[in-house]
């Protein structure tokens, strides 16, 4: 999977080289016939549109991951949507699976809501592309397995899953209810290991897949104003390593990107920004960028979600074949002060 080129069908699986396409003809006719029921049941049990997705274009073709699928959690805006984008563009078909609810109970500002995911769809397929979407939450393991088992049938199979949905929350540990503790942990850390049982379900009978985790710079420092979201982040970490030890004989690939501070919608809004900049009025994004700034090796003070798309598309490609376990930090060398 991530590599150039469309899949090709040349041999036993077994035999291929980590990362790899999938194995054979029969593999995906074994997915697609097995997940077919599902994949007709999901709009219904699940919300999906988008399901009529349009063929690829006839460029598609001569793009690095055309032929390819991928599934993103948390993917109707942000860094989720943006790396949506990258992918199609590069030829790849997508999956969007976000919650698509905006008042979440214990979470502190508004999430992506039901026409976020429809016009992240249409956006995707303007690219020319295949995109379809599922409303549903990552707490729930048969949501994203049903999800997922209606992707490979429709695509063929399941080559890249973006573990990307995660929530934030900002103040004092001492200020944090029990509520709001447990909704942080259970989207940000129980629900990433969900996401991996439903990807790995499918990607280890093909014995080829991708799985990236987005964590943050965060789950590599402690942080006064993050505690809760930053200890998810570093238990995120945890999860990708264990899998790439759980998972590297089956050909499947996980790995890690750290990004910074990022203009998306989980730091760009009221709540976050009060708490980071509370001396000012109405502070904005760039005001928090501007104060960070002077304070990293380079004079950047956040990072744009089209910089940790990148990222993320280099652990899928070819390049990385032979990676598994590892960290990529997109943090404007905030980092290159750590120990490790």
């Amino acid at each position: 999977m991530g590599n150039g080129g469309n899949r090709t069908d040349n041999g036993d699986a077994k035999n291929r080289a980590p990362g790899s396409g999938p194995a054979n003809v029969g593999r995906r006719a074994v997915i697609a016939g097995g997940a077919v029921a599902a994949a007709i049941a999901a709009p219904a049990a699940l919300g999906v549109a988008g399901a009529a997705a349009q063929p690829m274009n006839s460029e598609g073709a001569d793009k690095e991951f055309a032929g390819k699928s991928v599934f993103i959690t948390g993917g109707a805006r942000g860094i989720g949507l943006a790396t949506a984008k990258a992918f199609a563009e590069a030829g790849a078909d997508i999956a969007l699976f976000d919650v698509a609810t905006p008042s979440l109970a214990h979470v502190q500002y508004p999430l992506a809501s039901e026409q976020d995911l429809e016009r992240a769809r249409s956006e995707i397929e303007s690219l020319g592309v295949r995109c379809l979407t599922f409303k549903g939450d990552v707490r729930d393991l048969s949501a994203q397995r049903t999800a997922m088992e209606a992707v490979a049938a429709r695509f063929g199979g399941l080559d890249v899953v973006v573990v990307n949905a995660g929530i934030s929350q900002i103040g004092r540990m001492e200020e944090f209810s029990s509520e709001e503790i447990s909704t942080v942990f259970e989207i940000n850390v129980s629900g990433a290991v969900k996401t991996t049982q439903a990807a790995v379900s499918i990607m280890q009978p093909q014995n080829a897949g991708r799985i990236i985790y987005i964590s943050s710079a965060l789950g590599r420092m402690g942080n006064e104003l993050f505690p809760v979201y930053t200890s998810t982040k570093w238990a995120l970490i945890g999860i990708a390593k264990s899998a790439a030890l759980s998972y590297g004989r089956s050909n499947i690939l996980c790995n890690v990107v750290a990004p910074g501070l990022a203009d998306t919608p989980l730091a760009n809004n009221p709540v976050v920004l009060g708490r980071m900049m509370p001396n000012v009025e109405n502070p904005t994004f760039q005001m928090v960028s501007e104060m960070l700034e002077p304070g990293n090796p380079i004079p950047v003070g956040h990072v744009e979600p089209e910089d940790v798309a990148n990222a993320v598309k280099f652990f899928a490609s070819e390049s990385t074949s032979k990676v598994t376990g590892e960290v990529f930090d997109v943090s404007y060398g905030s980092l290159a002060r750590s120990i490790a």
